[in-house]
């Protein structure tokens, strides 16, 4: 079934909207990707890409480690946590919604292992909305929620999305993820 662009769910984000992105500390918390790895990076155009963040910290996380089950103390210093408050209202592709089955959406999109058919949706919407609202793939239980920003490729030292706060990574969001999914974060040996 072909994906039809005008059928598919659409929200509109909200000022003051507040999403999290994990990324590493030697890089700031902008960088639209438009490479082969990410699930929703537009490849037909060079000049664009995504940036991914989610609409909870532990969805960050997540999407930041994924299957990466055990990391040290040291792994997660290397990364940091920016809050970003939306500075005006956007609309995505909420792809979330029972509705996109109508355009073709089936989960496989969003958690499938071939990003083929996701990054086409991607290329094909990334001059129509400003970015794509998705269930992350690696919570099982579906209720963490990711969004691809597009953007111009590669970093940016700022966003029209906002200004986002960076921090290290805290204490309670580890014993979160520790909790719910089972990582462990264990203390890092120089020896």
């Amino acid at each position: 079934m072909t994906i039809d662009l005008g059928r598919l769910p659409r929200r509109e984000l909200r000022p003051g909207t507040q999403l999290y992105r994990i990324h590493a500390a030697e890089h700031g918390p902008w960088f639209f990707a438009n490479h082969e790895l990410g699930r929703f990076n537009p490849l037909a155009q060079a000049t664009r890409g995504s940036c991914y963040w989610a609409e909870a910290p532990l969805g960050a996380w997540v999407e930041k480690f994924r299957t990466r089950m055990m990391l040290t103390d040291g792994d997660v210093r290397q990364q940091l946590v920016s809050k970003l408050e939306l500075a005006h209202a956007i609309e995505v592709v909420d792809l979330t919604m029972r509705g996109g089955l109508a355009a073709g959406v089936t989960a496989a999109l969003t958690a499938g292992a071939s990003y083929d058919e996701s990054q086409d949706v991607a290329s094909r919407l990334q001059d129509l909305v400003s970015g794509v609202r998705y269930r992350v793939s690696h919570d099982l239980a579906q209720e963490l929620i990711g969004v691809a920003l597009f953007g111009p490729r590669g970093p940016q030292p700022e966003s029209p999305f906002g200004s986002a706060t960076t921090a290290p990574i805290g204490g309670d969001l580890i014993r979160v993820a520790e909790d719910a999914f089972g990582y462990r974060v264990l203390p890092f040996s120089a020896s």
